[in-house]
Order: C-alpha cells, then structure tokens, then sequence
C-alpha cells in the first residue's frame, strides 16, 4: 500500500491545507526557509506514530521544538494542527494538540476515511472514570462513526484490526447505543473482508519503513574503534554495519559492495572500497579504505563528498525489499560534484523504478532535477513516478506547488514564476538588464 498523498494543516509557516502529491521519486525545491525540512519532519512523525512508534517531533535528525513552535503562529492562536496520509483506499488524518500536562503535541484525533464511510476516533468526555471507548455519534446510512476515547489509547496507533478486536471481543469495553456499535461492527468487519483486494486494517505502518537524513551525515575517522562506538544517526554507525558484514556475511558484502563500486566509478568519486582490519577479533579497530586514482587511501584522506554520500548510499541499497521503504533525504547534493549529483539522482529513479523503494528528496540542485527528468525522457522512469513540489513563499506564508511531468519531462503544473531567479540570473550573464 502506497502513499499518494500527505497533507499538513495549520503547520508552522503552512496556512490552511496543504496537500503534497508523493511520487515514488518526489523532489522538494523552494528557497531556504520555506518549510520543506518541516514536512519531511512531519512526514517521518505521522509514519513513525502509525507504524506503532508513538510520537516524538524531535527525534534525530529534526528538531521542532514543542507545540507552540509547531502549530502555526495565526491569529487567532490555531489550537491544533493536522498531518495526514492518503494510500489508494484509505485517507489517514490525525490531530495534534497541546499536551494539558505538558507542553509538547499529543494526538487529540485519529480519522480514517474510506470511499463508503468514516471512523473517527477522538481524545475527550471520558474524564472522571467514564467509559474509556464510547460511540457518541453514528450515521448508519453514510457509515460514519465517531467514539471517544481515553487519550492513553491514542498515545501509540496500534491498527484497526486491533480497535475492531478492543471495541468488539468479547469483554469489548465500548459503550453507546446498542444499534450504532452493531452497524459499527458489521462495517468493520466488511472492511476486513475486503481486506485482501482492497483494504489493508493493519495499518499503514506495518510495512513501512522510514529513514531520514540531516544534510551533515558523518564525521570520518581515521580509525574506527567498535568498543567505543555507538548507533549515530549521523551516520557514524554505517562504518560499524560494514565492518561486521564483512566480516560475518561475506555474500551480502560482496553483493554491496559491488553496488556501492558501481556507484563511485559512474560518479566519479571511488573506484574501489575495503575494509582494513587491524587485529583478528571483531572488537578490534579497523580502517575504510577508498581507491580514487592510485592505491587506496584511508577515508580521511579522500574528498568530503564520500563520506558523506555513504550512509545514504548503504542504507538504500541494503534497504529491505518486502518493506515499502521511504528515505527522506536532505541536501543529499551537499559535497558531491555536479557529476556526482546527477548520478546519484540516476541512482535514485533506478531504485524508485524497481519498486518498493520511495524517496523524498530535498534539494537545491539542478542536476539532480535535470538527470531526473533526462532518466524520463530515456525510459528509466515513468512520468508520473516523479514528483516536483515547489514550496513558494508569500508573506507570512508558504504555499506548496504540485508539478508533474509529461512524457518528454516537460514540467506541468509550474507556477508562472517558477524559476524566475535562473531566469533572470541567465539575462544579466548575457550582459540584459532586469
């Protein structure tokens, strides 16, 4: 089950609803300050919270501080905000409000709308001992329903299948008209019925995998001690991950690194990767050695660029197939060559093309956007695998742009004043005035 769709409502520099069309290859461009690493964040924190992960806004690699620095600054004060998923079946929204204990966001809401219905759960009316699930409201014809719910049972989404099982078990605990939670229950079990060809109840997240990148990725080491390391998102793990396979699963470093070779001799960066023990335990320091032109040199003494393409390379090209896996990546151009780029955005509409790989790229380079749209017009990558989101200031605001492309990678959708900067950077190198 693929997303389509996420949408931010009431998000920081975000007015109103803004819908972002996701594409197995999706770029985010616009200027600095415009709210593009904000909805990567906020797209890590809804996969993350509906794949069972709870909720945190500040989880390495983002820090979006606490509720009042995430709800959009309007007045009057919005009182929540929304993030949602839509999938080819299923509209995913869920609501975040200000913590009454605290000051960070809580899910206040959770709404999952079909093509013929509604379940809305909602934080609220169970105060002093009530009923922690009740149906309050149902629309038998239309399929809506809506129940009330202790905040702890939001805290971490489980799945529908799960709800179906704490609402309908038999010690099922919800409350309500007797009529309403029987037509509640005969839909969610038509829902599961349906579940092999149209449904998943699962939920969302039970396939989804989610990696996210910051533009800094790591700090290379001359020496690499395992007994003194520790799991980096930044990146200083991926040496660890490469000396212990190895060591220890000689097919799988040799079907990598022959990946990761291919890269570097088509981006010009390396021609040649090794891992330099230097004793004979596992716990013993070691080296990452790279061939550009002569013999191997230690990874210190090669140009920035590689280590910081390499956790991002490792971690798309060893991603788990039967997972449908989503790297949010920004800045991945930073450091790398203009060739470098270009073949990494290569890289990117390959694996995008094979499937279950996505990627939301944020990003301030034309090569990769060119190289993208070329791979379109050589048949690597269908037109409408490939998104453009341009994030455009106004004011106070930010309003998102959905482009498209058509088969010979002409752009569909731009705005009239898309690009307006190059345009006018090209005249004045022509010596035209503004």
């Amino acid at each position: 089950m693929s997303i389509t769709q996420f949408t931010m409502e009431e998000v920081r520099c975000f007015s109103g609803c803004q819908t972002l069309e996701i594409r197995p290859l999706t770029f985010l461009v616009g200027e600095n300050s415009t709210g593009k690493t904000t909805a990567l964040a906020c797209f890590h924190v809804l996969a993350n919270y509906l794949r069972g992960g709870g909720v945190d806004f500040n989880a390495d690699p983002y820090s979006m501080g606490i509720f009042k620095d995430i709800v959009r600054n309007s007045r009057p004060k919005a009182k929540t905000f929304k993030l949602g998923f839509t999938t080819e079946t299923v509209k995913w929204t869920v609501e975040f409000s200000e913590k009454i204990d605290g000051i960070e966001p809580t899910v206040s809401l959770v709404k999952l709308k079909f093509s013929d219905g509604e379940i809305v759960f909602r934080v609220g009316g169970n105060a002093g001992g009530g009923p922690p699930l009740s149906l309050v409201s149902f629309d038998k014809k239309h399929n809506y329903y809506e129940i009330n719910c202790d905040a702890d049972i939001l805290k971490i989404f489980r799945s529908v299948s799960f709800f179906a099982f704490l609402l309908f078990g038999s010690d099922g605990p919800l409350e309500g008209n007797a009529e309403g939670k029987t037509a509640l229950e005969n839909y969610v079990k038509t829902l599961q019925n349906l579940q092999k060809g149209q449904y998943n109840l699962r939920g969302i997240g039970d396939h989804l995998s989610v990696f996210s990148t910051s533009p800094i990725r790591s700090r290379p080491k001359r020496t690499y001690d395992p007994t003194r390391e520790s799991n980096d998102p930044e990146g200083s793990d991926v040496p660890m991950y490469l000396m212990r396979i190895e060591a220890t699963e000689k097919r799988n470093w040799e079907a990598l690194k022959t990946q990761l070779v291919e890269f570097g001799k088509t981006s010009g960066l390396f021609q040649n990767i090794e891992v330099k023990n230097l004793g004979r335990s596992l716990g013993a320091p070691f080296q990452l050695k790279f061939r550009v032109r002569g013999p191997n040199a230690n990874i210190v003494d090669v140009g920035y660029g590689v280590s910081q393409i390499l956790p991002i390379l490792v971690h798309i090209l060893g991603s788990n197939p039967h997972e449908m896996n989503f790297s949010l990546l920004q800045q991945p151009e930073v450091h790398l060559h203009p060739k470098a780029q270009a073949e990494l955005s290569s890289l990117l509409a390959r694996l995008a093309n094979e499937g279950n790989r996505a990627f939301i790229v944020e990003t301030h380079s034309d090569y990769m956007l060119d190289r993208a749209r070329i791979e379109i017009i050589r048949g690597n990558i269908r037109p409408e695998d490939v998104s453009l989101i341009y994030f455009e200031p106004k004011g106070r605001i930010v309003k998102v742009h959905n482009i498209s492309f058509d088969k010979m990678a002409n752009m569909v959708g731009d705005p009239p004043h898309y690009g307006e900067f190059f345009l006018k950077e090209s005249k004045r190198l022509l010596g035209f005035k503004d």
